[in-house]
């Protein structure tokens, strides 16, 4: 079953479990309950059935949340690959550009816990400098990290219109994403920061602080490469479909991005925008990153083929990223995050969204697992 995206995310369909009859639902869905991925029949080269130990093992998952409040941008994420689990959280200051990091790696899934859904259960990480609790409920989802470097626990509200995908990877594998803006009910950051001298810091988070989510499990290609866009932010004095609309409401409107190339196959792909709350999903993206170089503006457009009314065409500008590579043969990895500036037009369902020099996330990675 191949559902085609829609920009009314009703006429999209709502299912319970991702694998029916052993295989999994591939399309874009309004939502997806459970990830029920033990369940999936697949079969190794030899064409015998994958055993359950070895669909738990190959099974890769990880979930990434992003908090703004300025001047502060502070991203966490934990992701397994069953063999070994990592977790990091990072603080950026827009002002200083100060970048502070902690991060933790254990064997196995030691110390940790994954859910098998973006709507109940826990993802738990604890590590001596690092611990991670996300619980996931059917309209809140309450966060908690303590580590050496932050304090932060939240309440978050979920977004009525998530972006929700499953695509194939390679012969046998696939790919369920879910991604969505979360609005703050309530929240407290604490701040001990090792770059100025007794520095405690604490914040009340306000409903204004904007939060995003990159829930990911499924069975990625050995070899697999992605490139990433993420942005959260409110649009200054923009001009609305009509005027009125602009005189009647004085909040700035609330954007969120998420772009992706080579992670998903097939045609489906996990782009989509909201403009506030509203959903709508837009083609397939190239990224183009010359040389690869750390001072190099990266390009990421829509190529118009004449059969979409959507124009996509964006800069981003590096200026700090969270860097991690490590190589164990088998297992390898170059993982770029980096946080810069976006630039550019976006038109979607007749309007033309401007962005200029918007803070934002762009990733570049490299995986064998």
């Amino acid at each position: 079953m191949i559902t085609q995206p829609s920009n009314s995310p009703d006429r999209l369909p709502s299912i319970d479990r991702l694998i029916i009859e052993g295989q999994p639902q591939f399309g874009v869905f309004k939502r997806v309950e459970t990830i029920n991925y033990l369940d999936y029949h697949s079969h190794l080269i030899s064409q015998k059935p994958t055993r359950q130990w070895q669909k738990k093992l190959k099974a890769n998952q990880f979930c990434f949340l992003q908090f703004s409040q300025l001047p502060y941008r502070i991203c966490v994420a934990v992701a397994t690959i069953k063999l070994a689990t990592t977790a990091f959280c990072y603080i950026f200051n827009e002002d200083s550009q100060a970048f502070e990091c902690v991060e933790g790696l254990q064997p196995l899934t030691r110390h940790s816990q994954f859910t098998q859904s973006p709507y109940q259960g826990d993802i738990v990480f604890q590590y001596s400098s690092l611990s991670v609790e996300i619980q996931f409920l059917a309209q809140i989802i309450k966060v908690k990290i303590n580590s050496k470097l932050i304090h932060l626990q939240a309440n978050l509200q979920r977004h009525s219109s998530p972006l929700a995908v499953c695509s194939p990877a390679g012969r046998y594998g696939w790919t369920f994403t879910q991604k969505e803006p979360l609005q703050l009910q309530s929240g407290k950051l604490i701040i001990n920061s090792n770059k100025v001298k007794n520095s405690l810091q604490t914040l009340d988070l306000t409903t204004d602080t904007l939060v995003n989510m990159d829930w990911t499990l499924g069975y990625m290609r050995h070899i697999t490469n992605w490139f990433w866009t993420s942005i959260n932010c409110y649009l200054p004095n923009d001009k609305r479909e009509k005027e009125d609309e602009y005189k009647e409401s004085k909040k700035p409107r609330h954007f969120a991005l998420n772009l992706a190339m080579g992670v998903n196959e097939t045609g489906i792909c996990e782009n989509a925008c909201w403009l506030d709350g509203k959903i709508y999903y837009l083609p397939p993206v190239l990224f183009s990153r010359p040389n690869n170089s750390v001072d190099t503006t990266w390009h990421i457009y829509h190529q118009n083929l004449g059969w979409s009314n959507v124009r996509l065409d964006l800069t981003f500008t590096p200026i700090r990223a969270y860097e991690k590579k490590d190589n164990f043969g088998v297992i390898a990895s170059v993982f770029e995050q980096w946080l810069g500036l976006y630039s550019g037009e976006i038109e979607v369902a007749g309007q033309c969204i401007v962005l200029d020099k918007v803070l934002g996330l762009a990733e570049d990675h490299f995986a064998k697992w």
